[in-house]
């Protein structure tokens, strides 16, 4: 009895054995979608196990490169972002030729202006002038005025010459070969002699010499012809010379 229950014993054993030594023959499954009891393919089971790494390490690199894009494209979208810029003052080429003109001709005013103050400024006062008729001259007999020298004034037009000084006549002649009227002032005054010419048809030159050394001074008009055709009078310190119609 106890020989026949080791027997069964080890048979059972031997059985159950036998069933897992075989690695190639399919393990048997329950499929709770399918219902019914599937098999496996133990080998296929295996090799899933042993690539299950390797997909991981996989998954991972997925992972990591799905990362990086995603950054990148935050990096890309950052950085395309409009930024604000500052636009300087500008000016087209027109408004700046414009500008330019308009600069250059108030220059141009400027310097004008300055050369016309410098000009007026060093000219000399013209001893020429228009003066008031005196009463003793008619009103179409204006005269010009003109300070031969600082104690000597003449005034004059086409028909008359008045001489006015502070020194006394001594003398008066004519030199008729050479049309001219001579007057002799007494006085030592220091000047070098002076001759100018007058805007007149009657008294065209007149000149005054100095003689200090015989104590005068002397005065000689040109005259436009004879002094016959002249007529000179005397009135305090003026001497009116005019020409006889």
């Amino acid at each position: 009895m106890k020989t026949l229950f080791l027997f069964t014993l080890t048979s059972i054993l031997a059985l159950n054995l036998n069933a897992r030594e075989n690695p190639f023959e399919p393990t048997t499954v329950f499929d709770q979608d399918l219902g019914k009891i599937v098999q496996l393919d133990e080998k296929a089971v295996k090799k899933s196990m042993e690539d299950a790494p390797y997909i991981q390490e996989m998954q991972e690199k997925m992972l990591n490169i799905s990362s990086q894009n995603e950054n990148k494209n935050k990096v890309e979208e950052k950085t395309s972002k409009p930024t604000t810029v500052i636009e300087d003052d500008s000016y087209s080429k027109r408004e700046v030729d414009s500008l330019i003109q308009k600069t250059k001709k108030q220059t141009e005013q400027k310097a004008k202006e300055l050369v016309k103050k410098e000009v007026q400024k060093n000219v000399e006062p013209t001893q020429v002038v228009y003066v008031k008729p005196r009463s003793d001259v008619a009103d179409d007999e204006a005269l010009l005025t003109k300070n031969i020298l600082p104690f000597l004034k003449l005034e004059y037009n086409d028909n008359k010459l008045l001489i006015t000084t502070s020194y006394e006549v001594s003398k008066k002649f004519s030199i008729v070969k050479e049309n001219k009227i001579i007057i002799d002032y007494k006085g030592k005054v220091n000047f070098n002699t002076k001759k100018d010419s007058l805007e007149s048809s009657a008294f065209p030159k007149i000149a005054v010499g100095n003689h200090k050394g015989e104590g005068y001074f002397r005065i000689a008009i040109e005259l436009s012809d004879k002094p016959s055709k002249f007529d000179v009078t005397y009135k305090d310190n003026l001497i009116t010379i005019s020409k006889i119609n």
